[in-house]
């Protein structure tokens, strides 16, 4: 039941956005034709933006959470992510316009829609915060019944984790054991519930209000058939309390497959496939632009880079991608043929500790090869990759083979997502830390704080990076 609520809430909240971003749009056109006189299509001819727009702010609204109640505890984290929608939807907007080259959208109609749609949506989530503030203090008034099946001796224990959970706040009138018991109360918060047992359940619900029974396991087959029999007859909601170990990383998900099974999975990388497919999206529109500026960089210095090397313009490494998937990485050749075969000679200078490999100063290097190195220039290629599918725009360094080799045990988690061609080792490690220990704890970082926010702010520090040249 508070499943099918937060899917209500989340309907009816894309409901209203649609709405009010639509609102935003005729009042933006108002504005602009009315207010500076401009002259340009009439609204039917800008109707059809409506559906990429609203399509593109009810994604991004709901990447940031604000499709979920507990965004709204508070006025200023409503407005603060608000802000982060406008931003990420706008940017998508405009890229979108870029790459099909729309000339005939009134730039200026945008950017009025943009600050119109801000002030709306403002307005209308911090009427919604005040709304369910309201809501949450009348319900604090008219408080759920809960009957708790436990075992007297563990059901402390629950009634603590309930009482510091806000969609289970309730009064347990009840806790019933699954044998007999003599009557006492049971203390607990500051509280008491009475005993008893569990077959005093069908004359409590003739009796008393009762709107839930929460079995805690370890409970008998035929005792969960009759309180499902005994609940279901009365339209009583009944849920299994499961219980499982903490784990150190990651997090429980449930996924109910019919016929009374369900499917307990540990997930300790990101795995929600709208966020996925959404940063897919992403990929692939970042990718496609950045094979527009691998095309110039090959044009460039395509030549010299064979006269150099000795060899191809395009190096092509064997490296290990999520879960151990080996791919072809493409890069721009920046060392003389024959450098890997070298590698064993160079290895004593290596300049990192465990199974990674770095040299600031590599023989090996041209001097066509450096100045492209110092720019990042030469990993352009790696978009086709991205293309591919094989990497990201941002995730962990793709590891060679002969390195994953040598990997512990822990260091296979940052394998546990697409490797792509920045992150923040990249950004906080590269050339500065010295440590693989390090280098994992940087790629685990991201991995559990990953969202499309983080790899935006990633990407716009990798740009400025490039820009300074500091590259090795």
């Amino acid at each position: 039941m508070l499943v099918a609520r937060r899917r209500l809430l989340r309907q009816a909240l894309a409901l209203a956005d649609a709405i009010t971003l639509a609102a935003g749009f005729v009042v933006a056109y108002i504005i602009v034709g009315f207010g500076f006189h401009r002259q340009f299509t009439s609204f039917t001819g800008y109707a059809w933006l409506l559906a990429p727009i609203i399509s593109i702010w009810l994604v991004c609204l709901n990447v940031f959470g604000l499709y979920r109640s507990a965004a709204y505890s508070s006025s200023r984290g409503v407005l603060t992510h608000l802000m982060q929608v406008q931003l990420l939807a706008s940017l998508v907007l405009f890229s979108l316009m870029y790459l099909t080259h729309s000339e005939v959208i009134s730039r200026l109609l945008l950017q009025t829609f943009l600050a119109v749609s801000l002030a709306l949506l403002a307005f209308q989530k911090l009427a919604l915060a005040a709304y369910l503030d309201s809501v949450r203090h009348r319900q604090a008034l008219q408080r759920r019944k809960v009957v708790l099946v436990s075992d007297p001796a563990i059901a402390p224990r629950y009634l603590r984790l309930m009482q510091g959970r806000i969609s289970l706040l309730a009064d347990v009138i009840r806790v019933l054991a699954p044998a007999a018991v003599n009557g006492r109360a049971l203390a607990f918060a500051g509280a008491h519930a009475q005993l008893g047992s569990i077959d005093d359940l069908p004359a409590l619900l003739h009796a008393q209000v009762v709107d839930e029974v929460i079995a805690v396991p370890p409970l008998e087959q035929p005792l969960l058939e009759r309180l499902g029999r005994w609940c279901s007859v009365r339209g009583i909601l009944l849920r299994i309390w499961l219980e499982l170990p903490c784990p150190s990383i990651g997090h429980w998900s449930a996924e109910y497959f019919g016929e009374g099974a369900f499917l307990v999975s540990l997930a300790a990388a990101p795995q929600n496939p709208m966020y996925l497919g959404l940063k897919r999206i992403v990929d692939v529109l970042g990718a496609a632009i950045g094979m527009i500026f691998c095309a110039a960089v090959y044009l460039c210095y395509g030549r010299r880079l064979r006269r150099e090397s000795g060899g191809s313009t395009l190096f092509r490494q064997q490296r290990i991608g999520k879960n151990g998937r080996a791919f072809t990485l493409y890069k721009f050749r920046t060392m003389c043929v024959g450098a890997e075969q070298q590698k064993a000679a160079v290895r004593v200078h290596n300049e990192m500790s465990g199974p990674m490999f770095k040299i600031r100063n590599d023989p090996r290097v041209t001097s066509i090869g450096r100045r492209l190195r110092r720019r990042h220039l030469d990993e352009l290629p790696q978009f086709w990759n991205v293309l591919r599918g094989d990497m990201s725009l941002v995730g962990t360094r793709p590891p060679t083979v002969d390195e994953t080799t040598a990997y512990d045990e822990h260091h296979h988690r940052r394998l546990s997502i697409k490797p792509g061609i920045t992150g923040l080792w990249q950004l906080n490690g590269n050339g500065a830390t010295k440590d693989f220990e390090e280098v994992v704890k940087l790629d685990c970082e991201y991995i559990d704080n990953w969202s499309l926010w983080l790899d935006f702010k990633i990407v716009g520090r990798t740009v400025a990076k490039m820009l300074r040249g500091d590259g090795w």
